[in-house]
C-alpha cells in the first residue's frame, strides 16, 4: 500500500494520533470512523472565536458574548457527545477563559492579519505534504491558542512539534503559544530547535514506512493493536466501531 493512496496529507494531530495509538489512526483514516467533538473541543473553538473578536471585532462587540453564542451555535449544528453536566461545565469556562486571554494584552490590541491560515510543507521522501492551520497571525508573530484546565510551565512536547511545523512557513515571525485556563493565562515563545522539526519529519517518514510494509488493508488491520485506554476511544460509538473493526 502507498501512504498517498490512503491520505492526501499529514498534520500535527494526525502524527500525534499515530504516535499515541496507531490502532485508532488506522481506524480513522482507513475505516473512516468518526466521533463528533466533545464539549471541551467545542468550548476551545468558541473561546478562539471570541478571542478573535477581541482583536478584530467592532467597537460594541463583546468577545465573551460572541464566544458564548458560538458555543451554542456549534451545539445546535452537531450534538457533542457527553452529559449535559459536561456541556454546561464547559459553557461556564468560556467567560473566564476569554477574560484571561484579554489580560495578555495591554491598551494597544493589535488586529489579526490572518486567522486559521493554511500552511503546507513538502518533506523529502514523503509522498504527501504536512499541513497546518495557524490560529492568530500578527505582524511579527504567530500565536496558537490553547485552552486548558491545567496550566503547563512551558510549551508541551507535542505542541513543540506543532510549532515546528508552523516555523517552516513563518519566515521571521516568532511562534508563540498562549495557554489559557479559567484562572490563568501565559504566553511562551518557541525556540527554533532543529531537533523538533527533525522529529516531525522522522515520525512522518516512519508512518509512511509502516503503512508501506503491508500489501493490503486487511493485513494492516490484522497487525495493529488498538489501545482503548487512550482518549481517542472515549465515546461508546468509537469503542463499538473498534470492536467491529478489530474483533475485540
Amino acid at each position: 500500500m502507498k501512504l498517498n493512496e490512503l491520505v492526501k496529507h499529514l498534520s500535527h494531530s494526525s502524527l500525534m494520533c499515530a504516535r499515541v495509538d496507531i490502532g485508532y489512526w488506522w481506524a480513522k483514516y482507513y475505516h473512516k470512523i468518526y466521533d463528533p467533538p466533545g464539549p471541551a473541543m467545542m468550548r476551545g473553538n468558541a473561546v478562539e472565536y471570541g478571542c478573535a473578536h477581541f482583536h478584530n471585532g467592532g467597537e460594541f462587540d463583546d468577545p465573551v458574548e460572541e464566544a458564548e453564542k458560538e458555543y451554542t451555535k456549534r451545539l445546535g449544528k452537531q450534538a457533542a457527545f457527553g452529559s449535559n453536566d459536561a456541556i454546561e461545565k464547559e459553557r461556564a469556562n468560556i467567560k473566564p477563559m476569554v477574560e484571561q486571554y484579554r489580560t495578555l494584552w495591554g491598551e494597544k490590541v493589535p488586529a489579526l492579519e490572518d486567522l486559521q491560515r493554511r500552511i503546507e510543507i513538502e518533506v523529502d521522501g514523503l509522498s504527501v505534504p504536512i499541513i497546518g492551520f495557524t490560529d492568530f497571525g500578527f505582524e511579527d508573530s504567530i500565536w496558537d491558542l490553547k485552552t486548558t484546565t491545567r496550566m503547563p510551565s512551558d510549551i508541551t512536547f507535542d505542541h513543540r512539534h506543532q510549532g515546528a511545523i508552523y516555523q517552516q512557513a513563518a519566515g521571521n515571525k516568532a511562534i508563540k503559544f498562549a495557554y489559557v485556563t479559567p484562572k490563568k493565562a501565559a504566553v511562551y515563545t518557541l525556540e527554533n530547535n532543529p531537533d523538533d522539526w527533525h522529529a516531525v519529519c522522522s515520525m512522518a517518514l516512519r508512518l509512511q514506512n509502516f503503512v508501506e510494509q503491508f500489501d493490503t488493508p486487511e493485513e494492516l488491520t490484522a497487525s495493529v493493536i488498538p489501545n482503548y485506554d487512550t482518549f481517542y476511544w472515549r465515546s461508546q460509538n468509537a469503542r463499538s466501531e473498534g470492536q467491529r473493526i478489530y474483533g475485540f
